[in-house]
């Protein structure tokens, strides 16, 4: 089997994984003591901050061009204050099995819509690979206490969970365009801080009834994280690497999500780790491989190194 060199591109996504596993645990740490619409309002708002500051000191502007505007509002609205809604209030209707697996998909789901917009062709190889690294998270998933399963009790959830990845993947898939015009920094801030705006809403209320003497500096230090690094950094460098070799490949990284999720969770929060973790991760890297050699670049997409 022919082995594939990793690149700096790939050295950085598996960065922003990371990042994103560590950070659902600091987010269970900062949820005992914050309210969760409370929570997301300030990190969301301490994220968009952080980014336009950024913005305005590398590129001094925040401008579009005139036709682009609607869809940016829109891709704001659906994209973060919308999913961000769904993430969180789905979260708390289901269990974290569920939401492990439902999130484990989102490479699947990004792939079917860059194949339905035409920004890449997916080769049976490529989907064997998508196939095998859902299979790798279900796998570590179904070891653990309470496995996935699908009741009475958790279904609102797991509707609301598998709208936001949906969500997630539109906005992921519809940026490709605006990458090949825009920075990924300045399509990120932008989106970021009118979806952050018009996320406050939902959660000004609990914001005003909220204590915040009794909130720990850990909590707050592991918002901050969460805002700044999570939310800002990571998604900055996502978006780099989806202008540079695409939406597929980029997104099978995140069949790595959910595993080192379940490392950090051991480590920070004291949570068990299964025998099938192993298995699991032998499955996901194998489907990692065969995704990246099944994918091939729609002519003239950003995918074939095409540079804004």
């Amino acid at each position: 089997m022919k082995l594939i060199k990793l690149s700096a591109n790939d050295g950085l996504m598996l960065l922003v994984v990371t990042i994103w596993a560590a950070n659902l645990s600091l987010v269970k740490i900062s949820l005992s003591e914050i309210p969760p619409l409370p929570y997301n309002g300030i990190r969301l708002l301490l994220a968009a901050v952080v980014l336009l500051v950024w913005l305005l000191l590398s590129e001094k502007n925040l401008r579009f061009a005139k036709r682009d505007l609607p869809k940016i509002i829109w891709l704001s609205f659906t994209g973060y204050a919308l999913y961000q809604y769904l993430f969180i209030s789905g979260i708390h209707l289901t269990t974290a099995s569920n939401t492990a697996v439902i999130f484990g998909g989102t490479p699947i789901m990004i792939s079917l819509l860059s194949s339905f917009f035409k920004h890449e062709k997916i080769k049976p190889l490529g989907w064997l690979g998508i196939a095998l690294g859902f299979a790798g998270i279900y796998l570590v998933i179904s070891g653990r206490a309470g496995g996935f399963s699908l009741t009475r009790q958790t279904w609102k959830g797991d509707l609301l969970l598998f709208v936001a990845v949906f969500l997630w993947a539109h906005y992921s898939v519809s940026a490709r365009p605006f990458l090949k015009k825009y920075s990924p920094l300045k399509f990120t801030a932008v989106t970021m801080g009118l979806g952050s705006l018009m996320f406050f809403p939902f959660s000004l209320p609990q914001l005003l009834r909220a204590s915040y003497a009794s909130i720990s500096l850990k909590a707050w230090l592991c918002m901050l994280f969460s805002g700044v690094i999570a939310l800002s950094l990571a998604l900055v460098l996502w978006f780099f690497s989806v202008r540079k070799v695409g939406n597929s490949q980029t997104a099978v990284y995140s069949n790595l999500q959910p595993l080192l999720a379940i490392v950090f969770a051991h480590w920070l929060l004291g949570e068990a780790v299964t025998p099938t973790l192993l298995l699991g991760t032998a499955v996901v890297f194998t489907g990692i491989y065969f995704t990246r050699r099944g994918r091939e670049a729609v002519p003239g997409t950003a995918a074939d190194g095409e540079r804004a």
